[in-house]
């Protein structure tokens, strides 16, 4: 007899904005807190549709920690693979400021044209930050509850690569908006696939839920 793999779902969602979005400034690990904008938009939204009885996870850092507080989600889980890519010396710094400092080529000093081989300067490879997450798939596969997770736009983009096998070499193929959540299926051994792709918050109220760019 053939038993098939269990099947969960993981909705993934970004934090809310911060002062450091507006003003393109790499934020990776530092501790950077939700805008006022942030703070407003993200109070006035729910978890995805279907996912209002998930089992929250968050990153540690204090803007997700906070949009998970104003989304609803009560004493989520805190772990470290949902963190933000380290970006080393670059923290901080918008591009033109990382460019005018480690000079025009440092991106692709880094490994840029590489994919998984990118390492900002003393920071955390792509190609690690994608072995975290898969860690963190691994552990969660075979509940019995769907997961929402609060987490970062490195992270989301990573979870699309596991799930499409998308190389990395050109323009990601599908758009992926950042304020909707991009919602996982995985099988009992961790192994993702995309079931939505820009899911829509929901809107306090029951007001028609929309998505947009540039949070």
């Amino acid at each position: 007899m053939v038993v098939k793999n269990f099947v969960m779902r993981i909705a993934l969602v970004r934090h809310g904005p911060t002062a450091w979005n507006a003003e393109k400034r790499v934020q990776g690990t530092i501790d950077t807190s939700l805008s006022d904008e942030g703070r407003s938009k993200m109070a006035g939204l729910l978890p995805p549709a279907g996912f209002d009885s998930a089992r929250p996870f968050c990153s540690p850092r204090l803007r997700a920690r906070q949009t998970a507080a104003l989304l609803g989600l009560e004493n989520p889980t805190i772990d470290e693979r949902l963190a933000e890519q380290n970006w080393g010396s670059w923290e901080g710094l918008t591009r033109a400021e990382m460019l005018a400092r480690d000079g025009e080529d440092a991106f692709e000093r880094a490994g840029a044209r590489h994919g998984l081989a990118f390492r900002p300067p003393g920071g955390e490879s792509t190609g690690e930050l994608h072995a975290r997450l898969r860690s963190f798939l691994e552990d969660i596969a075979g509940q019995e509850t769907d997961i929402v997770a609060v987490t970062h736009m490195g992270v989301l983009r990573a979870a699309y690569v596991l799930a499409t096998n998308w190389d990395m070499s050109a323009p990601m193929p599908s758009e992926l908006d950042l304020t909707a959540a991009l919602v996982l299926s995985l099988d009992r051994d961790g192994t993702p696939a995309i079931a939505e792709l820009n899911a829509p918050l929901q809107v306090r109220g029951g007001l028609t839920p929309r998505t947009g760019s540039g949070a």
